[in-house]
């Protein structure tokens, strides 16, 4: 699935909320290597100027703005200005829209227009909206999902949102991955690899945990989804990623690709096996996955590892 993602910027949107919420989607492209997400600016005028003073330039401006899937209106953090001409666009575009988001001062103008009726909503409320938010629920969360409704309360939140949003639609495993190439970048090298393993105390206290871990090294080659392994177990998906935060400070999903890469690493080493079949015989669908993954986690590609060079 594709997405043409429009982003509408208002006057003086926060920079730090549109690169949260931008960032994420441009590695999930590049993990793929793939334009999953089509990102198009737009703004009322050729130029929109950011909060802090950056000028910039729009792909398109709101009356060639057609054949969008879905559009997330970025705002600022600060005192909220109607904006006329956006508001005029959006009451008459917005509806038709699969999914629809506001960042910051973004989601105030959802609000305003009254898409946010009847919907669980995060956002920072203007003085001057205080009768229409009572036709909401408001989320002390970060950012909040309600059937079509995206908004978030803008800053690093819009980057929760956009992993989230790659998760619903692409799946847990590649926002982790997204989410963790970010992370690599942000700490300025390659990640520890190395998981933990079940202690002793957990050995004792969570069986369950312990019996999920085995599950998960005896499917290598068909990997089961975290459903599959907490129903097999007979307990919910909410224990089982308890569990795993608890005791082995990760999620199911992380820890399993963890195995499988060094299930993958081991099979570099010690065989003769093409790098496409050690890819397939570990879970991933192409060799291109598999590389991005091994990439990630070791900082060398599968190729790199065999001939023992970065």
């Amino acid at each position: 699935m594709s997405c043409k993602l429009g982003v509408l910027l208002l006057p003086g949107f926060s920079m730090l909320s549109y690169a949260s919420l931008v960032e994420p989607l441009r590695v999930c492209n590049e993990l793929l290597d793939e334009r999953k997400y089509r990102l198009v600016r737009l703004g009322a005028e050729p130029v929109v100027t950011s909060g802090d003073g950056v000028a910039v330039s729009v792909d398109r401006s709101l009356a060639h703005a057609a054949g969008l899937d879905a559009l997330v209106v970025c705002g600022s953090v600060g005192l909220y200005k109607t904006p006329l001409l956006e508001k005029e666009w959006l009451s008459t575009h917005g509806k038709g829209l699969s999914w629809l988001g506001g960042v910051a001062n973004g989601a105030a103008l959802l609000l305003e227009l009254g898409l946010l009726r009847g919907k669980k909503a995060s956002l920072q409320i203007p003085d001057a909206f205080s009768a229409q938010a009572q036709a909401c629920f408001l989320s002390q969360d970060v950012f909040s999902v309600d059937a079509n409704i995206w908004t978030c309360r803008g800053g690093t939140a819009a980057l929760d949102m956009a992993l989230f949003m790659i998760g619903r639609h692409h799946g847990v495993e590649l926002a982790e991955m997204a989410s963790q190439a970010i992370m690599r970048e942000r700490l300025g090298g390659a990640k520890t690899t190395g998981r933990k393993r079940p202690d002793l105390v957990a050995k004792r206290e969570a069986p369950a945990l312990c019996d999920a871990v085995q599950l998960m090294e005896n499917n290598i080659e068909e990997p089961l989804t975290t459903d599959d392994i907490a129903k097999h177990l007979e307990i919910s998906r909410r224990q089982l990623e308890r569990l795993f935060k608890r005791y082995l400070d990760s999620v199911p999903s992380r820890y399993y690709l963890q195995i499988r890469l060094e299930k993958a690493r081991d099979m570099l080493c010690s065989s003769a096996l093409s790098i496409t079949e050690i890819g397939l015989k570990t879970g991933f669908s192409s060799g291109a996955h598999f590389s991005t993954a091994y990439r990630n986690l070791y900082g060398l590609t599968p190729s790199e590892e065999r001939a023992g060079q970065p």
